[in-house]
């Protein structure tokens, strides 16, 4: 179990298929080819011990958050939970972005994020990826086991990885004519 099966940045993103939580609450089966059928997707592969009374932890999830709010970009969680517990994770959070239910591990296998806590409990680590609407996997960002030292991606390492893969936004004129 480890991160050398996982896909690297430039190989195709496994496929894969789970029920996923959206902030609406309504829970649907997705595949990951469903996902990037509109465009690039932020996978954010979490573990499944939230300490959601921790600042840190809150803040952690939120700042994917920020990606969400570019619409040319989705932002999808990925983690052990059943859907009903990511439902409500996302509605104690306010969440902007939906959850894959991981129940058994599979989807975190085949990006090779799982490792064994205490050499004994199955676990996915802290990790990132954007795959474009090819499939292919343009950046690609995993924690170490413990989630020490760097547990979470450069998030402007993260906004440049995007920004070439989706290109500069358009700014907001509001209404005004272009120069």
């Amino acid at each position: 179990m480890g991160d050398s099966d996982g896909p690297e940045v430039g190989s195709r993103a496994p496929e894969f298929t789970a029920p996923l939580a959206a902030p609406d609450g309504s829970v649907t089966e997705a595949s990951l080819s469903s996902l990037v059928a509109d465009g690039a997707v932020l996978l954010v592969f979490q573990p499944t011990d939230f300490d959601l009374e921790t600042f840190a932890e809150r803040r952690a999830v939120g700042k994917y958050d920020w990606f969400a709010a570019d619409d040319r970009v989705r932002v999808v969680g990925v983690n052990r939970a059943r859907p009903r517990t990511n439902r409500e994770f996302v509605d104690y959070l306010g969440v902007t972005y939906p959850f894959c239910s991981d129940r058994d591990l599979s989807i975190a296998r085949s990006y090779g994020v799982t490792y064994r806590a205490f050499g004994v409990a199955p676990r996915a680590r802290r990790a990132c990826f954007v795959v474009d609407d090819d499939r292919a996997v343009r950046y690609r960002w995993v924690a170490d086991r413990a989630g020490s030292g760097g547990g979470h991606p450069d998030l402007r390492d993260l906004y440049e990885v995007l920004t070439d893969v989706l290109g500069r936004p358009e700014p907001e004129r509001f209404g005004l004519a272009r120069g």
